[in-house]
């Protein structure tokens, strides 16, 4: 076994709820690096461009060859500047629906397991250029080709007149064969684009990982979240992933016609949510009538794609309060056009239950962890499209790329009052250290990233994180005693089957830690712990 490894020292107090971390790197290999595919540098011309795609949105674009410019990853000079004029908000051509443009660079046919990053860089003229509806200028997507696989698939582009370096992960698609390096260009909904935009590009480059034995992950610990559901926005490129799950029967409406009386509530505890850092991210859940629908209930799109959906969102406010927002539509599929849109304020912050209570089908109250309320009617009219077969998802959703990697954990979901109820924590019954599943009679998954979706078991301890790549890494260990030798397998292996590897976002690895798989390893309960990952 090869020593290269990083430990970490967490003083843990039996019944191991507190823990402080410190760390040393011990690494005897020197670094190399494996080749990378240069896609296009862009030195001394423009070549190399398979097809492109400007559609009839766009007015015109142009491609010229700009000797001044050089990102800050070419060690030469020269970039592609290209000026795309979209049309101005003012042109009857214009709108805010998806539009983008493509532009496919030819490779050689490569493997994508050889790769970890497909790396470009931009920079907007900001002097000669105009931005879009919310600031930004618009967004890149990132994409393979033959076959056709996203790799980034929305990333805002900042207004800022620097080099603005845009990776996309191989971690995230399909291993196989692919040719061709396609860079969008998108403007769509609050990104939607004004007028013209003039666009560097340059170092479009496909990361190759570190030789074997030579990547060195820093380790991190935290604290695991409470007992519960956890839903992590692990999708690496899903802005609007739904991290979700859903019910698998269909008579939870509010509705007099079907429920069992005239009061209806639906109630999710949140138990750990990520932090005023992120702002937008969403702990929700949705009702959704099966008529409304477009195809099947399990879709991770089913708010959008559905014509009628109540959607009841948290959000964390920059000064720890929370406030949970009530909206819904009707007739309204593959677009979100809210009939009513109803806010309640909570000064204690996201974490506990919150409520949605119908009486007689058109009164609801909105009820906050702290017991403040909002009370608002709908009409009997729309109230009626959402008669039963309907179905109840809870989960989060990200809504913006810093948030892609953050989750909450719900700790009990309840429906009283419709014809079926559910009362489930997702942890009773039990026993402590074995899997904890979904109630395959009660829910079923409806995400973008089944990895990411799980149940935290009542004994887990500490979430154990590392970057990406980690190749040649198979297992996490851990000792109670730094003495404890490499050499003599001193070091106890924590397998994933009992930890879990959990990729999150294509950049980072999540491992869960539970107090039962530290039992089962040391054949006793340890006071203290070091986790350290190795080579074998």
């Amino acid at each position: 076994m090869k020593t290269q490894h990083v430990k970490w020292k967490s003083a843990i107090q039996q019944p191991l709820l507190l823990i402080s971390v410190a760390f040393a790197l011990i690494c005897s290999a020197s670094v190399a690096v494996a080749q990378d595919l240069i896609v296009n540098s862009f030195n001394g011309g423009i070549s190399g461009i398979d097809w492109q795609n400007f559609r009839s949105y766009v007015y015109s674009y142009n491609e010229v060859w700009d000797p001044s410019q050089q990102s800050p990853g070419n060690p030469n000079p020269g970039a592609m500047l290209l000026t795309v004029n979209w049309p101005t908000n003012g042109d009857p051509n214009w709108n805010n629906s998806w539009n983008d443009i493509q532009i496919a660079f030819g490779t050689p046919q490569f493997d994508s397991t050889n790769y970890i990053q497909f790396d470009v860089d931009i920079k907007i003229d900001t002097t000669n250029s105009f931005t879009a509806l919310d600031g930004t200028y618009g967004a890149i997507e990132l994409i393979v080709n033959n076959p056709w696989t996203t790799v980034v698939g929305w990333q805002p582009l900042a207004a800022t007149n620097g080099w603005q370096h845009i990776v996309g992960y191989f971690s995230a698609v399909p291993s196989g064969a692919y040719s061709e390096a396609v860079i969008g260009f998108i403007s769509t909904g609050g990104g939607s684009l004004t007028n013209t935009v003039n666009y560097w590009i340059d170092n479009v480059v496909f990361t190759a990982p570190p030789t074997m034995n030579t990547n060195q992950p820093p380790l991190a610990i935290t604290k695991a979240p409470p007992p519960g559901l956890t839903c992590i926005c692990s999708q690496a490129t899903g802005t609007y992933q739904r991290q979700m799950i859903a019910t698998v029967n269909s008579d939870y409406s509010w509705n007099t016609l079907t429920a069992v009386s005239n009061t209806t509530t639906y109630s999710m505890n949140i138990a750990a949510f990520p932090g005023p850092a992120y702002q937008g991210f969403a702990s929700q859940m949705f009702l959704i009538p099966q008529s409304g629908m477009i195809g099947s209930p399990i879709d991770d799109s089913i708010d959008w794609d559905s014509a009628d959906v109540v959607d009841l969102y948290v959000n964390e406010n920059p000064d720890q309060t929370a406030t949970a927002y009530f909206q819904y539509k009707v007739t309204n599929a593959s677009s979100w056009n809210a009939a009513l849109i109803v806010s309640n304020y909570c000064a204690s912050g996201p974490l506990g239950t919150w409520s949605l209570t119908f009486n007689n089908n058109t009164n609801v109250t909105l009820t906050a962890p702290n017991n403040s309320t909002t009370n608002f009617t709908i009409p009997a009219t729309d109230a009626a499209f959402f008669q039963d077969p309907l179905f109840v998802y809870v989960g989060t959703q990200p809504n913006y790329n810093a948030n892609i990697g953050q989750s909450s954990t719900f700790s009990r979901v309840q429906i009283t009052g419709s014809a079926a109820s559910i009362d489930d924590d997702f942890v009773s019954g039990g026993t402590p250290g074995q899997p904890y599943l979904l109630n395959t009679n009660t829910w079923t998954l409806n995400t973008a990233d089944p990895t990411g979706v799980f149940i935290t078991a009542p004994d887990a301890k500490f979430w154990v994180t590392w970057p990406l790549p980690d190749y040649g890494f198979t297992n996490l260990y851990a000792t109670d005693n730094l003495a404890n030798k490499l050499g003599a397998f001193q070091w106890l292996s924590l397998p994933t089957t009992s930890t879990g590897w959990e990729s999150l976002a294509a950049a980072q690895r999540l491992t869960v830690v539970n107090q039962s798989t530290l039992n089962a390893a040391f054949s006793y309960a340890p006071t203290n712990c070091f986790f350290g990952l190795f080579h074998q």
